[in-house]
């Protein structure tokens, strides 16, 4: 039998009593968790703990995510912190574009790997909102801030020409779901990169464009894309990008409408201009003329 060394054994120990990182991330209820809680942790393999909320045994999934070191203020407030997940595919981009990650709240803490039957041997080092998420190749970066913060700054709709309110809240007020912005349908056909339906898709040209389906039965099912075509005359919507499997006859699905943010998509599309929540009358530089 080999024998370790007492060097050997102290590594040992060290690797298994390193602080582990995990995260709750509460994209639904801000204060209970919920089906739409995600609980991950920065390590190899998956780790049993407790919910931060509650403190029920919950298993927290790795994931590659990393975020930048805390830094306080002189008055001792944190200033924001960047979380950063590796190896994001397409399907990430369009969760992210589905699931509206702003103002939803994330815990971080760290626990200790050989303390894991107590909820009370967490330290919560980050508890904050999501502020803005963006992507670069395969990488996306959260931006957040603490949820208690110091109160010398000012809030309100950044100053853009682009409208601030997610389609379809209460800031933009359209009706995703009336009959004009949703159908539901069955698939008469389509492939990985489509989905055709002469029945129900009867809409002018271009009418599902920059829309979003989401598939509600068959090998897809759950999945969601984003429409970049549509043609009346075959029924046929376009993906972004590919399915997992090929489109079948008889697989379900729901298709809304969206939004690129335009004034002009506000006000000709769904004559909503009056709720428009961009400075579209920010005056031109000498660069714009």
């Amino acid at each position: 039998m080999l024998n370790l060394s007492t060097t050997l054994f102290q590594l040992k120990d060290q690797v298994l009593r390193r602080p582990i990182q995990i995260h709750d991330i509460y994209l639904g209820s801000q204060v209970a968790e919920d089906e739409n809680t995600l609980h991950f942790c920065y390590f190899y393999k998956q780790i049993n703990f407790f919910t931060y909320i509650g403190g029920v045994a919950q298993s927290y999934q790795p994931l590659a995510m990393q975020r930048s070191a805390i830094k306080k203020s002189l008055h001792g407030e944190i200033d924001k912190i960047t979380y950063k997940v590796d190896n994001v595919n397409r399907a990430m981009t369009d969760y992210a574009n589905a699931i509206d990650f702003r103002n939803k709240r994330i815990v971080t803490r760290l626990l200790y790997r050989d303390y894991l039957e107590d909820s009370v041997n967490a330290k919560v080092v980050f508890d904050g909102i999501i502020q803005s998420i963006s992507f670069e190749e395969g990488s996306m970066d959260a931006s957040c801030v603490p949820i208690i913060s110091s109160l010398a700054f000012e809030t309100g709709w950044p100053y853009q020409i682009n409208c601030n309110a997610k389609f379809g809240d209460t800031f933009c007020t359209v009706d995703k779901n009336s009959s004009a912005n949703r159908v539901n349908g069955t698939a008469t056909g389509g492939t990985t990169a489509t989905l055709i339906d002469t029945n129900k898709l009867i809409q002018p040209d271009d009418y599902w464009n920059i829309g979003e389906i989401l598939m509600t039965s068959g090998s897809n099912n759950k999945a969601r894309r984003k429409i970049i075509d549509f043609d009346q005359s075959t029924g046929t919507l376009v993906f972004d990008f590919e399915m997992n499997f090929s489109v079948s006859p008889g697989d379900t699905y729901s298709v809304f409408r969206g939004c690129d943010k335009r004034l002009k998509t506000c006000r000709d599309v769904y004559s909503n201009q009056s709720n428009y929540h961009g400075f579209h009358a920010i005056p031109l530089n000498e660069s714009n003329l």
